[in-house]
């Protein structure tokens, strides 16, 4: 019996031998078979690591969009809370400005008016034009507060290239946001905390961007679908956060709703953290891949450094400096992407004049105008992610089927036919607004025209944003990519702070109706120089 124990032993220890041998040498013939895929010796396995997939899609998209998910949550909830809060705030005449650290001076800054002044509750004028004044300040602080989240991306995204690395620059900028948010839950340091948001949101927004596109090739026809599929996991978190920041509002008060801004941007940096392996996975071998063909000069587009430790050892002895230099070499040798990015970026700006009137002006016009059958305003912000949720399966499904039999529109075609939607949003608004003759009529209208002019500006924004981001990360240079898509929600900046301005002369306005009228001329203004833009930009540009 002994014997036969120690001659099966034997056997058992051959056969595991014989195995080990046996993967050595598959992994040898992996390793040789690396540098002519395009990498290291260990790229092989890595490939296979970073090539699992989850419905047809990079598996590490799980992970980013449930982050970004989380992310927006907080943002979401910030936003449908933050023109209501301050108009109801401003417009109270026993509302004592000066327990908000800068407010007075801000709000001067803004209307003009000095909202420290005392108003008589019996002053029925001087009650109007405090209203008026405060329906102007929330737009515009507002309007500021979505400008300065896209502005910080600009320079977030070139220290991401140049400095930090993607990973980095997420992880402090999630932690930066996450403090902001329980500023704002405190009365005294509420602008503070606006302001800690703005600077985390750019170093984060870009970073994660950056990580989306290094999942896919430049020419792997997923990279639309993929990134329409993020946004999806966006407005997941952008429709739960309205209805549970404006239920928190309604039981405990705004600065408990501003909380849990907080509380979504922390569960944001959990998942993140926990899941960097499996995107580091997926990211550093396309990386890798696409950095043999970086010495080529035009046309070449779609890379990222996204591995902070090899981001830190290639940085030249000049330093910061010399990777700023590099930077705009690359601009220089790649005129034809740099044109079509700048042609993004200003279409994107006319786009967010008016798209962003949904979270100022027309939610004034809901609080004060809809029937909105009891519910809390704040319900009015989560329409839209939810009808993103709804028609973004419809619209990609319609793309994957035209981009079977060749007939995929261009990405500007695309851009143009969402600018022309949202035109059609606000028309149908300026209709459901005309039985109201003035913004002070009590008057209500049925909450149907917000629900339909809702889809319609949903359907505007699927053709547009993300169909822009995935073509700016598409055509950007190596090198560049971070610092592009920084550009791109930059220009946000500028199209949100035209829109604080715009927004604020809503009173002025004879009626509601006449506001959205303008509002649709101008998108539909926008889509029109696009759609003679697009000609010209698919003769010349890449992509």
């Amino acid at each position: 019996m002994e014997a036969n124990r120690d001659g099966d032993d034997a056997r058992v220890r051959a056969r595991e031998e014989n195995e080990r041998i046996a993967n050595e040498e598959s992994e040898r013939v992996l390793d040789d078979a690396a540098p002519l895929l395009g990498g290291p010796a260990s790229a092989s396995r890595a490939n296979a690591m970073g090539k699992r997939e989850f419905f047809g899609q990079p598996l590490a998209l799980v992970p980013l969009g449930a982050t970004e998910a989380w992310e927006r949550f907080g943002y979401y909830a910030a936003r449908a809370l933050l023109a209501t809060y301050a108009h109801a705030r401003l417009r109270d005449p026993n509302f004592d400005v000066e327990r908000v650290w800068g407010a007075r001076t801000l709000a001067k800054a803004c209307t003009g008016y000095d909202f420290g002044v005392h108003v008589d509750a019996n002053d029925v004028g001087g009650l109007r034009v405090r209203d008026a004044a405060a329906t102007s300040a929330s737009a515009r602080l507002y309007g500021t507060f979505a400008a300065a989240s896209y502005l910080m991306p600009v320079f977030g995204g070139v220290i991401s290239d140049a400095m930090l690395g993607a990973h980095r620059s997420a992880v402090i900028g999630a932690t930066v946001m996450a403090v902001g948010y329980a500023g704002m839950a405190t009365e005294w340091a509420f602008l503070l905390g606006m302001l800690a948001v703005c600077v985390g949101n750019g170093a984060f927004k870009p970073s994660m961007s950056t990580q989306l596109s290094a999942l896919y090739d430049a020419s792997d026809p997923r990279r639309d679908a993929g990134f329409s599929i993020f946004y999806f996991c966006i407005n997941v978190g952008g429709f739960f956060s309205p209805l549970i920041a404006g239920t928190v509002r309604v039981y405990f008060g705004y600065e408990a709703a501003f909380a849990s801004a907080a509380v979504g941007m922390c569960c944001a940096l959990v998942i993140y953290a926990s899941n960097r392996k499996l995107v580091k996975e997926a990211t550093v071998i396309k990386d890798r891949e696409r950095s043999v063909d970086r010495n080529n000069d035009d046309e070449e587009f779609g890379g990222a450094t996204l591995d902070d430790d090899e981001a830190s050892d290639e940085e030249s002895p000049d330093g910061f400096g010399a990777k700023l230099r590099e930077m705009s070499r690359v601009a220089q040798r790649n005129p034809s992407a740099m044109l079509a990015v700048g042609a993004v970026c200003a279409a994107g700006v006319g786009f967010s004049v008016v798209y962003e009137q949904q979270g100022s002006t027309m939610m004034l016009f809901s609080d004060e105008h809809v029937d909105l059958h009891g519910l809390p305003t704040e319900f009015v912000a989560a329409l839209n992610p939810l009808f993103v949720l709804v028609f973004t399966p419809a619209v990609t499904r319609l793309w994957d089927w035209q981009a079977r039999r060749d007939a995929e529109p261009h990405q500007m075609t695309k851009f143009a036919i969402g600018c022309a939607l949202l035109a059609m949003s606000f028309v149908v608004l300026m209709f459901g607004a005309l039985p109201i003759d003035s913004h002070a009529s009590p008057m209500r209208v049925s909450v149907l025209w917000i629900v339909l002019t809702q889809m319609l500006l949903t359907l505007g924004e699927l053709f547009s944003l993300p169909v822009a981001l995935s073509y700016v990360s598409k055509i950007a240079p190596h090198g560049l990519l971070s610092a592009l898509i920084g550009l791109w929600f930059g220009s946000s900046f500028f199209g949100n702070y035209f829109s604080g301005i715009l927004g604020s002369t809503y009173p002025e306005f004879s009626t509601p109706s006449a506001f959205f009228a303008a509002l649709a001329a101008i998108a539909g203004g926008v889509a029109v120089v696009l759609l003679i833009a697009s000609a010209r930009l698919r003769r010349t540009a890449p992509g």
